[in-house]
């Protein structure tokens, strides 16, 4: 080994020993894999960073959830998040002609990576990854761990990717930012990549990027939010122009390998996610790339969502990115009744319910004239109330509105999936004191724990208690916060006012304390901001 190798692998080793001591967080991309005993984690990229973290999801969205969480050395919950279980993906596939939905189906995704950042100061001593709970009270049933990793593994990871991204050729994407509104940490950022674009087709790409940015920004929510945005490009070449057409006998040598007919369905355009995450991952920060959604150079049909968006530069395609946005950054569900049809359990996302009547969790926006459950055709579309049909069920559940985006392509959003955007965007700006945000959703009657991940508590030192509640109008939610005595919970504070939002400023003594959401009336989703001094 040359004396230069040795100086860039000193030269990295101490940059990562003095990044661990300085820097807050830390976003861990981690690979998944079906086998034997199960689904296998891991971490195989880490860089530190001061950063935002990962913003919870919202209510449920598409498929299931996992919770990742950061715990100190005597394995107290520091910090939680709940992200996308990869794994669980829906396609669907909609006529260009109508904008209404073809195929619908479940499919599960056995191998890819995910990313997610978290707190990594020197109280995190593991980050653990879990199944959430089906009760939703964290100290009745500790969720099921899927895996483990302990700080030293965790640090290891640091120093591999440090050392890769030293010893590594330069990065053969570029970055540029086309809107810019302010500090990553505090915006929801959308990266638009191309593939398929030879590096004599840049103009192209960029050209096609305009197109699309455009696309997405006229698009009333978007621009309605825009302040809230950030929008930036990535240029990378393919050795090849196009995407893979395997139904017609056609591949080609692209950048992340875009394919259409994944899954069998012609329309279904797929990408290899690893190679678009090292891709993205080489020119911008973590909290750069919330959104990532990939352009294909070919004018066919099709897109999809998941983890990361696609689309084609067929005329109607953004329409399809719009929808699979609902669900990729908003955790919208499916508003069509064409599917596998569920009525086991009231939906998480906030868009629909098994409720139809006006206690349903966007019962404050139905106005006292229109009827519950609701016809159709009786009222100007965009009206609120509770039609029957969605999430792939013809009876039984029920739709804030009668069209809309995420039923048909090319309707409105409409006034509930606007709301629950809005609390979206709202998540990305950084909790004031370095506080832990918490959103699900409560049915009348229900409680929610805080936190909510195992083992449901937190060991706090002395001082001051901050808790903030926020629920939809219109509803009654309360708040709580105990302590343990030694020998049960005690209620040591608590805010019951007569609408949902509530705050508490406790002063208290070193312990065990969890929090408490309850809803006294009224359903839907809640955002609850909790700050307890350290030990």
């Amino acid at each position: 080994m040359n004396a230069i190798k040795l100086f860039l692998m000193f030269v990295a080793a101490m940059v990562v020993q003095i990044s661990a001591a300085q820097a807050g967080n830390i976003s861990v991309r981690i690979a998944y894999s079906d086998g034997r005993q199960g689904t296998s984690f891991t971490p195989v990229r880490a860089e530190l960073g001061e950063f935002g973290l990962t913003p919870s999801m919202v209510g449920g969205g598409q498929g299931e959830k996992w919770r990742v969480v950061a715990k100190n050395a005597q394995g107290l919950v520091i910090h939680e998040v709940l992200v996308r279980n990869a794994q669980q993906r829906h396609v669907e596939v909609f006529d260009p002609k109508t904008g209404a939905i073809d195929v619908s189906q479940q499919v599960r995704q056995a191998d890819g990576v995910f990313e997610v950042s978290l707190p990594f100061d020197e109280r995190i001593a593991s980050i653990e990854i879990q199944q959430p709970s089906a009760s939703s009270a964290g100290l009745a049933m500790p969720p099921p761990q899927l895996a483990v990793f302990d700080r030293a593994a965790l640090e290891k990871v640091v120093r591999s990717s440090q050392m890769a991204r030293v010893q590594g050729p330069p990065p053969a994407a570029t970055a540029t930012t086309i809107i810019d509104n302010g500090p990553a940490n505090a915006r929801m950022d959308i990266v638009f990549v191309g593939d398929g674009y030879t590096a004599a087709e840049m103009n192209k790409w960029h050209t096609d990027a305009q197109k699309v940015i455009d696309g997405f920004m006229v698009d009333p929510l978007f621009a309605a939010n825009r302040a809230s945005i950030n929008v930036r490009r990535v240029d990378i070449a393919s050795n090849q122009s196009g995407a893979d057409e395997p139904d017609n006998g056609i591949y080609r040598d692209t950048a992340m390998d875009g394919s259409f007919y994944c899954y069998n369905i012609d329309r279904l355009l797929c990408v290899n996610s690893t190679k678009v995450y090292d891709v993205v991952g080489s020119v911008l920060a973590p909290d750069q790339r919330d959104i990532i959604v990939v352009v294909s150079n070919s004018t066919r049909y099709g897109g999809s969502g998941g983890e990361i968006a696609t689309l084609s530069m067929h005329a109607q395609s953004v329409e399809i990115a719009l929808h699979e946005i609902g669900h990729t950054a908003f955790a919208l569900a499916d508003e069509y009744d064409y599917g596998t049809c569920s009525l086991s359990a009231e939906p998480t996302s906030g868009d629909v319910s098994l409720n139809g009547t006006r206690n349903v969790k966007w019962g404050s926006l139905i106005a006292a004239t229109t009827a519950v459950p609701t016809s159709l055709g009786q009222y100007a579309n965009g009206t609120v109330g509770t039609f029957q049909g969605a999430q792939y069920c013809k009876t039984g559940k029920y739709r804030p509105t009668e069209n809309s985006r995420m039923r048909t392509l090319g309707y409105p959003w409409h006034a509930v999936n606007e709301g629950l955007a809005r609390a979206v965007f709202a998540s990305y700006t950084p909790t004031p004191g370095g506080g832990i945000t918490q959103t699900g959703s409560l049915t009348n009657g229900a409680t929610a724990n805080a936190p909510s991940a195992s083992p449901g508590y937190i060991q706090a030192g002395s001082g001051t208690f901050s808790l903030q509640l926020s629920g939809p109008a219109g509803t009654d939610f309360d708040l709580y916060l105990y302590k343990y005595s030694g020998s049960a919970w005690t209620k040591v504070a608590s805010s019951e006012g007569s609408t949902s939002t509530e705050a508490i400023n406790y002063t208290g003594t070193a312990g065990y304390y969890y929090a408490q959401v309850k809803s006294y009336s009224g359903s839907g989703i809640y955002t609850l901001t909790y700050s307890f001094p350290p030990k």
